[in-house]
């Protein structure tokens, strides 16, 4: 390589460094020295020592006032299972130190508000150095989860969430770093009555500012009768169950709404009054009532009998005002027993046994009631001398049966699936329904009688499978 008087023009080259040392004024490279020599990571310790001494000192010169009651965890608590002590005690006497804050400073004061109630912005971390923290606190000790911690500058109580240690300079672990959320009142944690007093004389809870209130708005809305326990206990004042009677868990869940949380198997009681509500509703004359229920016809396997004759006889002894007649069977049907008849096509209706006298031939004189009678004539006059009718014993769906000192007072029941029947203390109704309800598919039913207005209707409803549009799909309505 030539020769170079001007230092600035110098070239150097990694592949012959021997060659440097040709340049006049230029880099002089050692070559007899080691790497070891030049920077040996053991003469580093004191300035190790000098960041943890500067680190320390920085904490306890611009930290901000911290109280901190430590979480001291139970021994005999510890579970190996879920690798945490179950069970804890705070120190009632406060450790006064010095805390910094953390990088992004303290979270703004705006406030959230969710089931839990106020909650402070999230996160808030502060740092505190180790040594500092051992010399103040103990050695061999840390922030731990569940301490509780005030700070007085922004006038808040936290406890710690989660703390990790931080390694500064040359990879020393240096600082703590704390996380912390807002104090929560906890059951596995014991706070002392000094301690407790103390946190209640300084801070002001929900309750105190708008418990009346919200005790207030809760007596307004709840009702003790509406809210009750949904299952059969010896604490459950409300309602009496059937013994016999299944209450199955099932969720009924419309697109995300949790109707019910579980059902009554009504077909498993064995009495006619499977759920009898404890407490009496007075209807008078000016009252206004509304019954919602949600109910699924079920598809029993029930034998159906060939119809031979349905004739309209005036001569029965009343109420009965039909003649049924079925292809003779060994079985025998009883009074009050019922009848759903259909045939092939959009026919199909009931009829309530009054007089089994002729069972033997097969014979049974009935009642069908003058509204459904009235229904079937719109839609063929000529229903009754039709064949190949069949006949199945099919007990009633009874929403509600409200008996007062002589007879029903308020009942609602579904008959053949497609007959809506209200009693209303002397006042009959049957509502026919343009179409029938689909065995093992929930319906809602809501029947309102409005005395105010003197009317009565029925509104009938169905999940919308579709899951497009409105989460309900009428069914039928009738005034």
């Amino acid at each position: 390589m030539a020769d170079c008087t001007d230092p600035k023009e110098q070239q150097l080259s990694g592949a012959f460094p021997g060659s440097q040392g040709q340049n006049v004024g230029g880099l002089q490279v050692n070559l007899s020295e080691d790497a070891l020599s030049i920077f040996n990571p053991n003469l580093a310790l004191a300035a190790a020592q000098t960041y943890n001494t500067l680190n320390s000192v920085a904490n306890q010169m611009f930290g901000i006032d911290a109280r901190w009651f430590r979480a001291v965890p139970q021994q005999r608590s510890k579970d190996v299972i879920f690798q945490e002590y179950t069970l804890s005690c705070v120190e009632d006497t406060p450790i006064c130190l010095k805390v910094v804050v953390g990088p992004n400073g303290f979270p703004d004061s705006k406030y959230q508000m969710d089931l839990m109630g106020l909650q402070y912005e999230l996160p808030t971390q502060i740092e505190i150095d180790k040594k500092y923290w051992e010399t103040t606190v103990g050695f061999g000790t840390a922030p731990q989860k569940k301490d509780i911690v005030y700070l007085p500058l922004p006038n808040k109580l936290y406890q710690v969430e989660s703390s990790f240690l931080k390694r500064g300079f040359m990879e020393q672990e240096t600082t703590w770093v704390v996380n912390l959320r807002k104090y929560q009142p906890e059951a596995s944690r014991r706070e002392g009555e000094a301690l407790k007093e103390t946190i209640d004389k300084y801070t002001v809870g929900e309750q105190e500012l708008f418990g009346e209130a919200i005790q207030d708005n809760i007596e307004k809305l709840t009702d003790k009768k509406q809210t009750s326990a949904f299952n059969s206990t010896s604490q459950d004042i409300y309602k009496t169950l059937d013994s016999s009677l299944r209450t199955v868990n099932y969720n009924l869940d419309i697109h995300g709404v949790i109707v019910a949380q579980s059902l009554y198997e009504m077909k498993s009681s064995a009495f006619f009054n499977a759920v009898r509500y404890n407490a009496s509703d007075h209807i008078t004359t000016t009252s206004d009532r509304a019954l919602t229920s949600w109910v699924m016809p079920k598809n029993f396997a029930v034998k159906e009998y060939d119809v031979e004759l349905i004739e309209k006889n005036g001569t029965l002894t009343p109420p009965a005002n039909y003649i049924i007649k079925l292809v003779p069977t060994s079985r025998r049907f009883f009074i009050d027993d019922v009848f759903t008849i259909s045939r092939p096509g959009a026919l199909n209706f009931y009829a309530k046994i009054i007089d089994d006298n002729d069972f033997n031939t097969g014979r049974y004189y009935c009642k069908i009631d003058e509204d459904v009678e009235t229904y079937l004539n719109s839609l063929n006059s000529n229903w009754a001398s039709m064949r190949n009718y069949k006949a199945k014993l099919q007990e009633p769906i009874n929403l509600i049966d409200g008996i007062n000192e002589t007879n029903h007072g308020f009942k609602a029941n579904i008959f053949a699936n497609q007959y809506i029947k209200i009693l209303y203390g002397s006042q009959e109704r049957v509502i026919p329904m343009s179409t029938r309800l689909l065995d093992n598919s929930w319906y809602g039913i809501i029947v309102n009688i409005g005395n105010t207005w003197g009317q009565y209707n029925a509104y009938v409803w169905k999940p919308n499978v579709s899951g497009s549009g409105d989460k309900l799909v009428k069914v039928f309505y009738k005034t």
